[in-house]
């Protein structure tokens, strides 16, 4: 995930898609991924209109980065193991830049 869409964390806290600016945040939201034990991490504008969101899913205990277009269809997703990640509140911010 790293080789392709950087270090984690290192995405912006903001996007914008179509002249509106979202919070990381306000994308799990309209994602309809904003779960009790999910994360935001950060997001990245990507060549030709698409998008790429990444989040801390704790169900599924992976980081995920999640592909979209302007109209938020998805077009794919990346899901990794994050060994790191142990459920402690205090390791998720060195990762989300909160």
């Amino acid at each position: 995930m790293e080789s392709r869409y950087g270090p984690l964390g290192s995405g912006g806290q903001t996007l914008t898609i179509k002249g509106v600016v979202y919070s990381v945040p306000d994308l799990l939201v309209c994602m309809a991924l904003n779960f009790d034990d999910s994360r935001a991490i950060d997001a990245l504008a990507l060549p030709d209109g698409r998008y790429v969101f990444r989040y801390y899913d704790g169900q599924d205990q992976r980081v995920v980065a999640l592909e979209f277009d302007a109209d938020f269809h998805p077009l794919g997703e990346v899901r990794v193991q994050f060994p790191e990640w142990i459920g402690d509140e205090e390791y998720f911010p060195q990762y989300c830049g909160h």
